[in-house]
């Protein structure tokens, strides 16, 4: 039986409801985190002149997959193992050698059609860049924020009055502050977007310290997630602008957003599979502002984004969707 390897941590809310639609299409699912190996997870591969290919098996808790029988492989959010037993130069040692030796026999050849991958990690971390984003947005006719990538405090003035203080500030990545711990009011855990204001302007020479991104601001009418999976799309309407809470950055507080079921035109729904198509994914979220002239701005791409908390409010089949991916690529693969 051809199986689904899913690679996250043990927490993601995610794999269960997908996992349960892959198991009632017949599938087989094997569910583990990179870091699980080498202190659960046993596997043993081998390359030979008799076969093509890596030939070995992977075990997990009792469950054993041929290699040649895993099908699809959809890479979540894994964790790299961390050893504890070894001082600290051995530990690194050990976590880079796990996850190379582990991925590495995933991958295989560059050319090879099997597994299919939901998606390869390389191509998720190039389409993590922001800049290379928006680049490949504006190329194909999306409208853009202007934006201002700089370490320069002289371009930021210039760039305010510009555009006459209608500024905002956000990271250039993830601007996680304390990845894996619980927020608290002395120390935030993420970089929200934030307006630059007149009196920020003083306080420019901190822009040395690293890269900065700056957009002109966008008034919104309301904000679209569109989730692409395979050749399936689906667009969520976010309504956060009734909230000074959420108006310029809905992540601040989930509890005042609501959600609907969106409908994107036709030639921005080919542009927007066409961008996630050109990064090499097979999944990715968006997000969107759609102006009060109803006008579509792209924001960015979030290429192994969150999914599933917006099936329960809008009733959008996007873990089935998955599921479809994942069991039957060559039906549902989008390139």
């Amino acid at each position: 039986m051809k199986t689904v390897l899913m690679l996250s941590c043990p927490n993601d809310a995610h794999i269960l409801p997908v996992q349960t639609a892959v198991q009632r299409m017949g599938g087989s699912v094997l569910f583990c985190n990179i870091a699980d190996f080498p202190e659960k997870v046993q596997l043993s591969a081998t390359l030979s002149r008799e076969q093509t290919g890596w030939d070995g098996t992977l075990s997990f808790q009792q469950q054993a997959v041929v290699w040649r029988d895993i099908q699809s492989i959809w890479w979540r959010r894994p964790k790299r193992y961390q050893p504890e037993r070894y001082a600290p130069e051995i530990g690194k040692l050990l976590s880079q050698e796990a996850y190379y030796g582990f991925l590495g026999l995933l991958l295989g050849s560059p050319d090879d059609q099997q597994p299919f991958w939901v998606s390869r990690p390389y191509a998720i971390r190039v389409a993590e860049f922001k800049a290379s984003q928006l680049a490949l947005a504006q190329r194909l006719g999306l409208r853009v924020p202007k934006t201002l990538i700089t370490n320069e405090p002289g371009a930021v003035q210039v760039f305010y009055e510009e555009c006459e203080g209608k500024v905002i500030c956000k990271p250039v990545w993830k601007g996680n502050l304390t990845p894996g711990e619980q927020a608290t009011p002395e120390q935030p855990r993420i970089i929200y977007t934030n307006h630059v204001q007149y009196e920020h302007l003083a306080l420019l020479d901190g822009v040395r310290a690293t890269a900065h991104c700056f957009q002109q601001y966008i008034e919104k009418q309301l904000e679209v997630r569109v989730v692409v999976i395979g050749r399936q799309m689906f667009a969520v309407t976010i309504h956060s602008q009734a909230s000074e809470n959420t108006r310029l950055d809905w992540r601040r507080c989930y509890a005042d957003l609501q959600y609907g079921v969106h409908v994107l035109p036709d030639d921005l729904k080919q542009r927007l599979f066409q961008l996630v198509s050109l990064f090499g994914l097979q999944y990715a979220s968006m997000d969107l502002i759609l102006t009060p002239e109803g006008e579509y701005v792209f924001v960015e791409v979030n290429p192994n984004g969150q999914f599933y908390w917006l099936e329960p409010p809008t009733g959008l089949p996007m873990a089935q969707a998955m599921a479809h991916l994942l069991v039957s690529p060559e039906e549902y693969a989008l390139c």
